[in-house]
């Protein structure tokens, strides 16, 4: 599923009408502030990060709290997007100063008179965005709950190769499954650190490696170790953001 983002397929006019009818209310925060806090429920606002970069904290009945998500400009969170999880608080912190724009969300979710289509399409890009959300954070709190460092590396990985093959297939570039241990075949031998050919699945993953390690909650010299031995076990090749799965 392509990610959708609120404003997908509505144009600057139809932005523009709508603004005013949402009521926006505009919030500026300082780098390490609090932007927001909230338990699963009934959403007041549907909050939009303008600009500057933040994170998703939940916090747990027993006092643990961890990453759930970043946030960059244009994304979206709040109330609207959490997981039906009784006893957890979710925290959103400021990583950097923050410009947040909150609109109602009953005004976003009750369609005016006129049943404008560009509001229709913003109450579906809501929805898609909601469904989005709700399988992150269901996959995020999946890899978290595996028994240990190896075994979240591996559910993560198979995940973002997932992701990378459905990306490929939808734009029409063939994959090859084939697997990528071919020591001595044709006369070529691997040398240590070099990936093989791209053909054999080569995927990128979408945070550095220190921000993996927050993500699945473990410490980073710890995670590093377990790669290494995860490509001396010939599980893996990877080389700094880049992967491959051998098994």
């Amino acid at each position: 599923m392509e990610k959708v983002s609120l404003l997908d397929n509505i144009g600057q006019d139809s932005i523009d009408m709508m603004i005013p009818c949402f009521k926006p209310i505009t919030r500026k925060y300082r780098k390490d502030d609090t932007i927001l806090s909230y338990s699963a429920g009934v959403p007041a606002s549907v909050a939009v990060l303008f600009r500057g970069q933040a994170r998703l904290e939940i916090l747990n009945e027993e006092g643990d709290l961890f990453l759930l998500e970043r946030y960059e400009g244009g994304d979206v969170f709040g109330e609207l997007f959490s997981l039906p999880l009784e006893n957890f608080e979710y925290i959103v912190k400021a990583l950097t100063d923050c410009t947040v724009v909150y609109l109602d969300y009953n005004h976003i979710i009750t369609p005016c008179e006129n049943l404008c289509a560009h509001h229709s399409q913003l109450i579906s890009n809501l929805f898609m965005m909601t469904a989005q959300k709700a399988q992150e954070l269901s996959l995020h709190i999946s890899i978290l709950g595996q028994n240990s460092t190896r075994d979240k590396l591996m559910t993560y990985l198979k995940h973002v190769r997932s992701q990378t093959g459905r990306r490929l297939a939808g734009s029409g570039i063939a994959v090859d499954r084939a697997s990528a241990v071919r020591s001595g075949e044709g006369g070529t031998k691997k040398t240590p650190n070099t990936l093989s050919s791209p053909s054999d699945r080569l995927f990128t993953i979408p945070m550095t490696l220190g921000q993996l390690a927050e993500y699945l909650m473990v410490d980073r010299s710890s995670m590093m170790r377990e790669l290494r031995a995860m490509k001396d076990d010939g599980l893996i090749e990877s080389k700094n953001r880049q992967f491959r799965i051998l098994v």
